[in-house]
């Protein structure tokens, strides 16, 4: 189910120090202990993907624009030249 295995403690080594350490972040980062279903893979998957495509077609704009920005400055040169 993606859940950590159990943590072994003893009391006779002194091993406590381990055990706090793994509730205290187990209590700082309570999401990454439930266990993930086969539903919210995918649906993190389709989130991905829809982030991933506006990330491309951001860029694209930007790069769109930035041409047709260097384009008009140089016609503009060229015609100011003539």
């Amino acid at each position: 189910m993606g859940i950590e295995a159990p943590i072994p403690i003893s009391s006779k080594l002194g091993d406590f120090n381990n055990i706090f350490r793994r509730i205290v972040n187990a209590a700082e980062h309570p999401h990454l202990s439930i266990p993930e279903t086969e539903a919210g893979r995918s649906r993190k998957q389709y989130h991905r993907l829809i982030n991933r495509s506006l990330m491309v077609v951001s860029v694209g704009a930007a790069v769109a624009i930035v041409g047709l920005a260097a384009y008009r400055v140089y016609a503009t040169r060229k015609n100011a030249s003539s």
